[in-house]
């Protein structure tokens, strides 16, 4: 049954928590290896998951980004043939072009709005990430650490 990093990380910590505890030293413990290892091996292939996900967002983001670029464009070049169409006086001209503006400022604001929400949000993801990796990486070297320290004994 596949876990995500997060759970198999608590399963890893539950693992060690729940270890036989060594009678002159509360921080050492005996654990059964090959579920630490089972462990271990299994976060390690979801992290590359983790990664492809981090990226994959990252592409829908640059992809809504071209989209809303492309939607700006194309509300300006209607808006812009829309206004040729009624050239008839300048005020109605003049109006149009405001128009256009108007929404192709909107529509700036909406994207910039857009990838900053995005940014922020690839940001945090890759954040969590990068945390759940390094606590990985210190409850392995933590624990091999505490295995090597009993195994000397």
């Amino acid at each position: 049954m596949p876990h995500d990093v997060e759970s198999l990380l608590t399963m890893l910590r539950d693992l060690i928590e729940d270890s036989f505890t060594l009678p002159l030293g509360s921080d050492k413990c005996v654990l059964d290896k090959d579920k630490a290892m089972g462990l271990l091996d299994e976060i390690a292939g979801n992290l590359p998951e983790e990664l492809r996900k981090a990226v994959s967002i990252v592409e829908q983001r640059n992809d809504m980004i071209a989209k809303a670029k492309s939607e700006a464009e194309s509300i300006v070049r209607t808006a812009e043939e829309r206004a040729r169409r009624m050239l008839s006086e300048e005020e109605i001209l003049t109006t149009a072009r405001r128009k256009a503006q108007e929404l192709e400022n909107q529509t700036k604001s909406k994207t910039r709005d857009l990838r900053i929400a995005t940014n922020e949000y690839v940001e945090d993801l890759l954040k969590r990430t990068e945390e759940a990796v390094n606590t990985a990486l210190n409850e392995v070297r933590k624990s091999r650490l505490e295995f090597r320290n009993t195994a000397k004994r």
